[in-house]
C-alpha cells in the first residue's frame, strides 16, 4: 500500500477507479487540495468513476486541508466531519451536493479503502 498523499497513492486511487461504473445518474466532481501537498480530483460522469492528479476545472465541492489533517483523515484517526466542525477541513461549494451523493460516496469509500 503506498504512503498516503504521494503520487503513488493518487495513482493507486486512479487504478482502483479505472473501469469502475456506478448505476447512479449523478454527475459529481470533488477536488482535494492539501496545503504543501498534492491536489487531485474524483469525477463521476456517465456512470464512470475516475481519479485524476491535479486541479479540477469546475469542482462541485472542494476540500482544503493542511497535511497533518489530511494524513489523519487518511489513516482514519480523524473523522472528516470533526475536521469540518473544527475548521481543519474547509469545504468550498454546496455541501448539499454531498448529502445528495451520500450513497455513492459510501460506495466509493469502500472502493478506495484498500488504498
Amino acid at each position: 500500500m503506498p504512503e498516503p498523499l504521494t503520487d503513488a497513492w493518487i495513482e493507486a486511487l486512479a487504478e482502483a477507479a479505472d473501469g469502475r461504473t456506478v448505476s447512479t445518474g449523478l454527475a459529481l466532481v470533488l477536488e482535494y487540495r492539501v496545503v504543501d501537498g498534492p491536489t487531485w480530483h474524483l469525477a463521476v460522469a456517465d456512470g464512470r468513476v475516475s481519479v485524476v492528479a491535479g486541479s479540477a476545472e469546475a469542482p462541485d465541492v472542494s476540500f482544503h486541508a493542511e497535511r497533518a489533517t489530511a494524513l489523519a483523515m487518511a489513516d482514519g484517526s480523524l473523522d472528516p466531519l470533526r475536521a469540518v466542525i473544527d475548521g481543519d477541513l474547509v469545504l468550498h461549494g454546496d455541501p448539499r451536493t454531498l448529502v445528495a451523493a451520500r450513497e455513492l460516496l459510501d460506495d466509493l469509500g469502500d472502493l478506495f479503502a484498500g488504498c
